[in-house]
């Protein structure tokens, strides 16, 4: 499906990033996966190797807008259109609002919107001028339904991602490049997996679905949109929670 493609994925070392990273790379994508973790990018791009796939790294923060330009020169390296572009680099934090500090604030909305912006102002004009291209951004349920474990700074950094994504699905769309989002739910990645049987049962409750979701339908989810599946679909936010939220 996506044979011949190139892909940058930030965030692409672990969890749902190194799903869609290898879901990708199975059909034929050519990768660039950028991430701060260097170990989980070398076991990344070594698995996807190991399987006849093609990965190049860069261990580097996304909140740093050089980033996004070293990123788009390695993979012209592969040629010179960019495909595919997958937003998945996150952080979040859960300290209260009243006790959240200016730091905090800024560093969770550098990282999940302000690399977004970086990666999609360094990407997006190539694909206008190639007359075709994708972009996907990973924001999350509570863009639109608040948590009382999560800090503030992370909701609104995905709300923000929300409204970039349709902004720029508009003004792309008469060039042909489709600018959609995902918005998962509870997925089964790191944090679920680190909390008790009591929790992780108290979180499945309120899933109709009543499971967590795994990376790898997240994943599946981003290959529809990254493909010709998907070819008149944009501004979209994706739902992928198990029915957690409809709307």
């Amino acid at each position: 499906m996506l044979k011949g493609k190139t892909a940058i994925i930030t965030g692409g070392s672990r969890g749902i990033g190194r799903a869609i990273a290898e879901r990708f790379a199975e059909h034929g994508a050519r990768l660039v996966l950028v991430a701060r973790e260097e170990d989980d990018l070398f076991d990344t791009a070594t698995f996807i190797a190991s399987r006849g796939g093609a990965a190049k790294t860069l261990t580097a923060d996304v909140a740093v807008m050089d980033t996004a330009r070293n990123a788009v020169a390695l993979a012209r390296e592969f040629g010179p259109n960019i495909d595919i572009l997958v937003n998945c680099a996150g952080i979040i934090t859960r300290t209260p609002f009243e006790q959240l500090s200016d730091a905090e604030w800024r560093s969770v909305l550098d990282v999940n919107l302000h690399g977004t912006f970086y990666f999609c102002q360094a990407v997006l004009p190539s694909m206008r001028e190639a007359g075709q291209g994708r972009v996907i951004n990973i924001t999350s349920q509570m863009a639109k339904l608040p948590h009382p474990a999560a800090s503030p700074s992370y909701e609104v950094s995905k709300a923000g991602m929300v409204a970039l994504t349709r902004h720029l699905a508009y003004q792309y769309a008469p060039h042909n490049v489709l600018v959609n989002a995902i918005a998962p739910g509870s997925i089964n990645t790191s944090l679920p997996k680190s909390m008790t049987e009591e929790a992780r049962a108290k979180l499945k409750s309120g899933i109709p679905m009543k499971r967590l979701g795994e990376p790898e339908e997240v994943a599946d989810a981003a290959l529809f949109l990254a493909s010709n599946l998907s070819s008149y679909i944009t501004g979209e936010i994706l739902d992928v929670n198990g029915g957690s939220l409809m709307d």
